[in-house]
């Protein structure tokens, strides 16, 4: 069989998934954007053109929210780089905290957002949430504090949340740069006398560059596209003050269903999501020359700092671009205080890491009048009565057999299809190959809120709405391009000498796949299934457009979170605060457990190519 028929055949079932429930909602999204289609307006659906455009524009509603999005989004990035970077920095020291240094880094990125906004909005309770008790402890204000009934307050804490999740993802793109600087460039700069200020300055910014560019627009696209944190913290309030773009789409469409007008700001939200997507991919190509160019000098950089001599040396304020220019150096400060503040710096990172799990978790072990005191009471025995009600719940047991059936099967489903895709991509020279690598990030770029509409219409159609098989369907197909993006980095870096091996001693290649590449390659497709089986977990957007009745997940029931005596209002707090960490142990054990992979996935998988 050539080249070609074998890369076929292992790429149709990716093909026919993507083909049938990705492709068909972007493109029915296009035709709908053109309709006028009000289900709970009088009137006939029917053609209106570019009518919805004119809507879009005299939409003051709409209007506000793009500014305040862009703020939202330039707020939460100026925030996340950097600490981010910060992160970084301290995680590339070698240090005995390493193992809890990164379980506590990995943990606010591998907590669903649905269940972040569910956290911070526990924690800034008015009356009596932890930092409304600490804020009246210290003296800044007295009795109630309105954290997200002040438009401004609530913004930020928006920000600073989003900020909180997202650090881990970047800390890592940041770290992988920083362990690909050569030692050469800093013992160069410390024979030249630099401190570390210097070196950081001259030496570690100008390497990382390029990564830091990237990163930063990496983290506009993720703001932009936040949706389910705000859900569940702010509601978009007060009033429209927190309402973003893909907050207020959300709203046009299921709350409004205005599904024609909808459609056309989706497709808005699309294109600004795949312009900034395409300014990432073209800094990645131009990060991956520059980075050919410097491993190509690497050689006449050891070949320098050997040969210095007096008047030739390195300059750590000229970063190597000429003769050396003696400036003012300032004193390194000692080593004590060094170790000092790298001892504050990481009590610091676990604090901000692990501090609002660990509330929600203390909160969950309490009574509901420890916990509602004003100042807080806490006793020293520990309450397990909110979990025996929910895990004692059906509704409960019931979403959390859904979650697990629906992340175990997506997950199995996604890395076989995805693995047989991913290797002709990897391995075979068969023509079209880059346009089916564009064509895949094309669809990974579309944000999930664009397709939801189109995709409701069509999984009612197919009687997959409100069941499992649905949600794993829409799992699988959406997760496939950024798993064939992952399996194909990791499959290209087996060596080819092992396959050839494997055929030259009469291997088949269906067999050579199976038994030679996919096991040398088992570490990577380990650290993939991680990610994935975190990723499904955390869905909320599908589970709650899709779901209902028969298919509620953990992320859903949290998101809508009722009383357990069924009386309208909110449930007692200690029984939110056990939901909550049901909702996020899964995860927790798997970072615990798995650490390491999932950093290795995120770091050689994700950012590679």
């Amino acid at each position: 069989m050539s080249d070609r028929r074998f890369a076929l055949l292992l790429f149709v079932p990716a093909a026919v998934l993507v083909g049938l429930i990705v492709f068909p909602p972007i493109l029915a999204v296009l035709v709908m954007s053109m309709f006028r289609i009000e289900l709970l307006k009088d009137g006939p659906s029917r053609f209106v053109g570019l009518d919805n455009v004119g809507r879009m524009l005299e939409d003051s509603f709409f209007m506000d929210s793009v500014p305040r999005t862009l703020l939202f989004a330039l707020g939460a990035t100026a925030l996340t780089v950097p600490l981010a970077l910060g992160t970084a920095l301290l995680m590339n020291r070698r240090s005995k905290f390493d193992t809890p240094l990164a379980i506590a880094l990995l943990l606010p990125w591998a907590i669903a957002p649905i269940v972040t906004g569910f956290f911070w909005r526990f924690m800034f309770q008015p009356s009596f949430g932890l930092a409304t008790q600490v804020s009246n402890g210290l003296g800044l204000t007295d009795g109630p504090v309105p954290w997200l009934q002040d438009p401004t307050t609530a913004l930020v804490l928006a920000m600073v949340a989003t900020a909180w999740r997202s650090v881990p993802l970047l800390a890592l793109i940041m770290l992988s740069a920083l362990k690909a600087i050569p030692n050469q460039l800093y013992r160069a700069a410390r024979m030249d006398g630099a401190t570390p200020w210097q070196a950081f300055r001259s030496v570690t910014l100008p390497s990382i560059g390029p990564t830091l560019l990237i990163a930063t627009i990496l983290q506009i696209i993720i703001s932009l596209q936040v949706f389910d944190l705000l859900f569940q913290l702010t509601r978009g309030g007060p009033g429209f003050e927190t309402t973003t773009i893909t907050y207020y789409i959300f709203t046009a469409a299921f709350d409004n269903l205005s599904l024609g007008y909808s459609a056309l700001l989706a497709i808005f939200l699309m294109l600004v999501i795949v312009a900034a997507s395409g300014a990432t991919l073209y800094l990645r190509a131009g990060r991956a020359r520059r980075r050919a160019r410097q491993d190509a000098d690497q050689n006449d950089l050891v070949e320098a700092e050997r040969l210095q001599v007096d008047g030739f040396g390195w300059d750590p304020d000229d970063a190597g671009t000429g003769p050396a220019r003696r400036r003012l150096r300032l004193p390194a400060l000692p080593r004590p205080v060094r170790r000092a503040g790298a001892v504050v710096a990481i009590g610091l990172l676990l604090l901000w890491s692990i501090g609002p799990t660990l509330w929600i978790l203390v909160a969950s072990l309490q009574p509901e009048s420890a916990i509602t005191s004003v100042p807080l009471d806490l006793v020293p025995w520990l309450d397990f009565s909110q979990y025996v009600d929910l895990l004692s719940n059906p509704k409960w047991l019931s979403s959390i057999w859904v979650s697990l059936v629906m992340t175990v099967g997506s997950t199995v489903i996604t890395l076989l299809i995805g693995a047989l895709a991913a290797y002709p991509l990897a391995r075979l020279e068969v023509p079209g190959k880059r346009w089916a690598v564009g064509v895949l990030m094309f669809t990974y770029t579309v944000p999930a809120i664009v397709l939801l509409i189109p995709l409701l219409f069509m999984f009612n159609a197919l009687n997959l709405t409100d069941s499992v098989i649905g949600l794993i369907l829409a799992h699988v197909a959406f997760s496939l391009p950024l798993t064939i993006w992952l399996l194909r980095n990791i499959f290209a870096s087996v060596p080819a000498a092992i396959e050839k091996s494997a055929r030259m001693d009469g291997a088949t290649r269906l067999g050579t796949l199976f038994r030679v590449t996919i096991p040398a390659a088992s570490a990577g497709i380990a650290a993939t299934a991680i990610l994935l089986l975190i990723s499904v977990w955390n869905e909320f957007l599908f589970a709650v457009v899709l779901g209902n009745q028969g298919a509620v997940t953990v992320t859903r029931r949290i998101g809508y979170i009722n009383s357990p005596a069924g009386i309208s209002g909110e449930p007692p707090y200690t029984y939110q605060a056990a939901a909550g960490i049901v909702a996020v142990l899964p995860v927790i054990i798997l970072v615990i457990l798995f650490h390491r992979r999932i950093r290795s996935g995120l770091t050689e998988g994700y950012l590679k190519g």
